[in-house]
C-alpha cells in the first residue's frame, strides 16, 4: 500500500511541476514618469509627465517612452540605479532623449548581472533632465517595476502585488531584518 501511496504522490507532483511551471522572472517593466519637485521654490519649474516599458530579453534590455509638458526642453536621460524604490542614485546607462519639451527616450543595453538584478529588485529607474530641471536632482523619475494590473480609484490592495521588495517592507515594519 505504501509504494501505491508514493506512487500517487509522484504522480501529482510530476503533473503539479508540469501544470504549475516556477514563476519565471518577469520580463516586461512599466513606469509612469513624474516630477520630482525637489522644494517649494522647484515645483513650479519642474513640471510634465511621461511612461517607458522595459523589455528584458536575456540580459538584454529594450526601453521606449515618451514625455511630455516639460518647462524647458530635455537635455538628457539615463536609466539610474538607486538602493531601493524612492530612493536616488547614479546613473548607469544613457538613453537617447529628444531635446524638446515633449518627446521619446529610448535605448538597449546588454546589463550585467547585478544590474539585472537590480532590475528585478526594483532598484533601477529612469530620469529625464531638462534646461528646467538639470542632473543630478532631475525633471521626471520613474522606476522600472514588473508590469502589473492596475487599481482603479478607491480600490483596496491587499499584499505586496507588484512591488518587488514587498516581503522586506513588511519585515523592516516589523522591527526583523530581510
Amino acid at each position: 500500500m505504501s509504494g501505491l501511496i508514493r506512487l500517487a504522490v509522484s504522480c501529482q507532483l510530476v503533473f503539479g511541476a508540469w501544470a504549475f511551471p516556477a514563476a519565471a522572472a518577469p520580463n516586461s517593466y512599466e513606469t509612469v514618469l513624474g516630477p520630482t519637485p525637489i522644494s517649494h521654490a522647484t515645483k513650479t519649474a519642474l513640471i510634465g509627465e511621461g511612461a517607458a516599458i522595459a523589455t528584458l530579453s536575456g540580459n538584454t534590455l529594450k526601453i521606449s517612452g515618451t514625455f511630455q509638458g516639460l518647462s524647458g526642453p530635455a537635455t538628457d536621460a539615463h536609466v539610474m540605479m538607486g538602493e531601493a524604490i524612492g530612493i536616488p542614485g547614479n546613473p548607469i546607462l544613457d538613453l537617447t532623449a529628444s531635446t524638446a519639451v515633449n518627446g521619446t527616450i529610448n535605448g538597449t543595453f546588454r546589463l550585467t548581472r547585478v544590474q539585472a538584478a537590480a532590475l528585478r529588485a526594483g532598484r533601477l529607474y529612469i530620469q529625464v533632465n531638462s534646461q528646467a530641471g538639470p542632473a543630478p536632482g532631475g525633471n521626471l523619475w520613474g522606476w522600472l517595476l514588473p508590469e502589473h494590473v492596475k487599481a482603479g480609484q478607491d480600490e483596496p490592495q491587499i499584499g505586496d502585488w507588484f512591488l518587488p521588495q514587498g516581503e522586506g517592507l513588511r519585515a523592516a515594519r516589523n522591527g526583523n531584518k530581510s
